[in-house]
């Protein structure tokens, strides 16, 4: 019993434990439900699970698988945010059990009511799951008020003696906050006159009501946040300081700032996204900040001849800071020039085209974002040897892979069969999964072993 309660504490009374088990919640979800899509639906693997599949419920079905697979994902950036952030023991302790209650509850209860039942009760479930993660955030941004723990170290951007890395932070949880309260509130009037829709089916609609705007704004904005969350992770992780930070941490917070109020006001102001287009402005000048010095960090001291051997050595830390580049040419790139031709071209040709972008666009920046994550977990969890090598560079090459064909795909030309392009996306996005599963297998193995267990063997 001993060691149960050892292992126990270790998976909800510590970092590591709670990230892993984060980890492994949506990896186990993208395994199962990987099943309804792409080779392995040919292969008829979900017709043995118990999948109660009705196709005039698909959208609601996907709205809830992603709310599912975000909250976990949420849980474990809100972890490291606790860990690298100071806050107090009493918002830590508060926050990791809500925050874990939460994605536990609201991903069993929402995807056991989209895929195997229609109990009601399941669906309330849901939303008390997602009450609970709202919580969370709130004592969170409470927890990260500016003034709470000053900085004036000079190393570190900072305005007298407050941390503008601190108020990053707090301004990303707090507009966090605000961008899920809209789609909340929209959310709220579902069946009173407001049915489900996928914003990429409804782009070419004459008109959208408040509701409509209120959840495309939601939806934009709390994917851009995620990301800016994970940069702020990752500077701190990396002890991101000096010149570039003191440059990066304000126009971080202002371009935050700038593309969340414009999201929310998608919903009576037409001209919104181009606002939204100046706050991305400013935060990817941030992260290639950060960019620039990791690498920087990683080849000092190396001979000019082995820098850039010095700086791909670690796969997990040249990882996580490489897709804060690769994003621009997967996402931002791609997005900029669709902004820029929409109206004399994307909105003239098939809607089914637009509607491909559309789809594509978002799923490649979530799943980019999780690779960075992997990276993450990966490193901070002390992974080594021939694992940390093979994770890296298989989920790098792996997803990168598939990234660069989706672009791909969604540009292709009116009438072209672009088909071909799934068959490097799924050997992409298998591999991606494949080192990803004998990773999780690793940590799972040193889980149950047995013997004395502490804690602090885990890295060993």
């Amino acid at each position: 019993m001993a060691g149960v309660s050892k292992r126990l504490h270790y998976l909800f009374g510590t970092t590591q434990g709670l990230v892993l088990v984060a980890t492994a919640w949506d990896a186990l979800l993208v395994a199962v439900l990987s099943t309804l899509s792409g080779p392995l639906r040919d292969l008829g693997i979900s017709s043995a699970l118990p999948f109660r599949l009705v196709s005039e419920e698909a959208i609601g079905r996907k709205i809830m698988l992603y709310h599912a697979l975000a909250m976990p994902f949420v849980a474990a950036i809100t972890y490291f945010i606790l860990e690298l952030v100071p806050t107090s023991p009493w918002h830590v302790r508060t926050v990791r059990a809500t925050v874990t209650a939460g994605y536990m509850v609201s991903s069993l209860g929402g995807l056991t009511f989209a895929y195997l039942s229609r109990n009601w009760m399941l669906h309330g479930l849901f939303v008390a799951g997602l009450v609970l993660v709202f919580y969370a955030g709130m004592v969170l941004a409470h927890g990260l008020w500016p003034p709470r723990h000053p900085n004036p170290d000079p190393v570190y951007a900072h305005w007298g003696s407050i941390s503008l890395e601190r108020v990053a932070f707090f301004t990303v949880a707090a507009l966090t906050l605000g961008s899920a309260a809209l789609g909340a509130g929209a959310g709220a009037y579902f069946g009173n006159g407001f049915e489900a829709f996928l914003a990429e089916d409804a782009v070419r609609a004459p008109h959208h009501t408040v509701a409509q705007l209120a959840v495309i704004g939601h939806l934009h904005i709390m994917l851009a946040l995620i990301a800016v969350a994970i940069m702020l992770v990752i500077g701190r992780y990396l002890d991101f300081k000096g010149t570039l930070h003191q440059i990066a941490m304000p126009i971080a917070i202002v371009g935050s700032t700038v593309m969340a109020v414009a999201c929310w006001a998608v919903t009576v102001w037409e001209a919104a996204h181009t606002a939204i287009y100046v706050g991305a402005s400013l935060v990817l000048p941030a992260a290639l900040l950060l960019v620039i010095y990791a690498w920087t960090q990683a080849a000092k001291g190396a001979p000019p001849g082995r820098r850039l051997a010095a700086v791909t050595s670690d796969p997990l830390r040249f990882g996580m800071v490489f897709q804060q580049l690769y994003v621009n040419l997967v996402v931002t790139l791609p997005g900029i020039y669709v902004a820029i031709n929409l109206d004399e071209y994307f909105r003239v040709i098939p809607a089914e085209y637009e509607r491909r972008f559309l789809s594509g666009h978002w799923h490649v920046l979530a799943t980019l974002c999780a690779t960075i994550m992997i990276f993450l977990v990966a490193d901070y969890l002390g992974q080594r040897g021939w694992i940390r090598r093979v994770l890296g560079w298989g989920v790098l090459i792996g997803g990168d892979l598939a990234f660069a064909f989706a672009v791909l795909y969604m540009f292709g030309p009116q009438g072209a069969d672009m088909t071909w392009t799934w068959w490097f996306i799924d050997a992409g996005l298998g591999t991606f999964l494949i080192v990803l599963a004998i990773f999780l297998g690793g940590q799972l193995l040193r889980f149950l072993r047995p013997g004395p267990w502490e804690a602090g063997e885990w890295n060993e």
